[in-house]
């Protein structure tokens, strides 16, 4: 497993998440911590880049970027967007 983690810069655009998209949130940082490199590669030129991109909630109306640090079996977030 992963520890999933994020800087200041994320807690506000978390806070501003609408209720509806709070637990499809809470179920992209869960896959995270199990199976990271599952999701698309930020740069499409390069797929084993560890920096990588994630849809949540309905339709996906919300994407988190994150880091691998996989020495470290760290998952940080550094982007969330919701665009609904």
């Amino acid at each position: 497993m992963y520890t999933v983690g994020h800087g200041k810069q994320v807690d506000e655009p978390v806070a501003a998440l609408p209720a509806e998209a709070l637990a499809a949130f809470h179920e992209v940082t869960v896959f995270l911590q199990v199976a990271p490199w599952n999701g698309h590669p930020f740069m499409r030129e390069r797929p084993d880049s560890p920096m990588r991109t994630r849809t949540f909630g309905e339709g996906g109306a919300g994407m988190v970027t994150y880091l691998i640090v996989e020495y470290r079996r760290l998952v940080e977030i550094i982007h969330v967007v919701w665009y609904a």
